[in-house]
C-alpha cells in the first residue's frame, strides 16, 4: 500500500493570498517595502530561503518573522479555502487504498482545524506540523523509517520548489503542483518525478 505526503499550504489549502497578505502587514515591522504585483510574480519563481533575501530580511530576525508569520496565518485561518478539486481528490486515493499523511511548516493545530471545519480530516493518518526544509528532510526520512518502505515508494506532494528538494534528498518520488506559490516553470528547474496541473491528475500520475 503505498503511502502519499502532502504539504499543506498552497496543495491543499489555496492560501496564497494570505500569504501575500500576511507578507505585507508585517512589512513595516521588519522594514520592507509591501509586495506589488509585479514582485509577487517575480517571488514566485524563488525558494522561501530566497523570498527572505530578496524582502530584506537578515537571517538573525528570520526565526522572529517566521513566528509572526505564523501567528498572521492563524489569524486568517477561518479565511483559508481548500484548492479546487483537492477534496474529491483526495477521496479518491483513500477509495483506492491510497495511504495518506501531512507534513508541513504550518502549526498542526491550523492544519487539524482545516480539515476539520472541511470534514477531511479522517482521510489522513498523520500531521507533522512546524516543518521547515530541514525539518521536512528529517521528518520524512522518519516516515519512511518507521513505515518499513523503499524510500521511492513513498510520495512527496507540494508547491514549492524547496518541497521538491526535500522529496529529492531523501529519495522519494516527488510530485510538483503548479496551484501553489512557485510557479511552473520555477518547479520544472527542479526536475520533479511529476509535475501536475489540476487535482484530479494525481491519481492518475500515480497510478
Amino acid at each position: 500500500m503505498r503511502l502519499i505526503v502532502f504539504d499543506f499550504d498552497g496543495t491543499l489549502a489555496d492560501s496564497l493570498g494570505i500569504f501575500i497578505e500576511a507578507t505585507n502587514r508585517l512589512a513595516k515591522d521588519f522594514r520592507y517595502e509591501p509586495l506589488t504585483a509585479t514582485q509577487v510574480e517575480l517571488l514566485r519563481k524563488l525558494g522561501m530561503q530566497e523570498v527572505a533575501q530578496e524582502l530584506g530580511i537578515p537571517k538573525w530576525r528570520s526565526i522572529c518573522y517566521l513566528q509572526r508569520f505564523r501567528q498572521e496565518l492563524t489569524r486568517r485561518i477561518d479565511d483559508l479555502a481548500l484548492v479546487e478539486g483537492i477534496k474529491p481528490a483526495l477521496c479518491n486515493l483513500k477509495t483506492e487504498g491510497y495511504r495518506l499523511g501531512i507534513v508541513t511548516a504550518n502549526s498542526r493545530r491550523n492544519v487539524q482545524y482545516f480539515l476539520e471545519k472541511n470534514e477531511m480530516d479522517h482521510l489522513f493518518e498523520f500531521i507533522y506540523g512546524g516543518q521547515i526544509l530541514s525539518g521536512k528532510v528529517r521528518t520524512l526520512m522518519k516516515i519512511v523509517k518507521r513505515n518499513a518502505v523503499e524510500p521511492h515508494q513513498l510520495v512527496y506532494v507540494g508547491d514549492e520548489v524547496n518541497d521538491v528538494k526535500a522529496a529529492n534528498q531523501v529519495g522519494l518520488t516527488s510530485m510538483a503542483v503548479s496551484w501553489g506559490f512557485n510557479n511552473r516553470s520555477a518547479l520544472a528547474e527542479q526536475k520533479p518525478d511529476f509535475l501536475m496541473d489540476y487535482p484530479e491528475q494525481l491519481l492518475e500520475a500515480i497510478t
